[in-house]
């Protein structure tokens, strides 16, 4: 399923995390380590909201341009190009316990 929704070929996802989130834990703003390439996250079981960032370009704006995005249980998302280049994200403290699975692709050299 992961490399479906990405489009990718399945031996091309060569990095899967599983993690569990215990109720009241929080992911602080990061972008996935410049070795990878996309990045598909699976949640799993319980709702939370994804949030992405990037610094405004309107100068009279605040510091920071956000969106956030509430994923579903057995939904997925795709972090790729300036979504996955340009934005930080990160998830506030989760209501009820959470896991989920994260695949990553090599990045592109050249």
């Amino acid at each position: 399923m992961a490399a479906a929704c990405a489009g990718l070929a399945p031996e091309r996802l060569v990095q899967a995390l599983v993690t569990e989130y215990p109720a009241g834990a929080a992911i602080g703003w990061h972008r996935d380590s410049a070795v990878f390439g996309d990045v598909v996250g699976i949640a799993r079981l319980t709702p939370c909201v994804f949030r992405r960032r990037r610094p405004a370009t309107d100068p009279g704006a605040s510091a920071w341009e956000r969106v956030p995005l509430t994923t579903a249980p057995r939904s997925a998302y795709l972090l790729r190009g300036p979504a996955r280049a340009e934005r930080e994200h990160n998830i506030p403290a989760v209501a009820a316990p959470r896991d989920s699975v994260t695949f990553r692709s090599p990045r592109a050299i050249g």
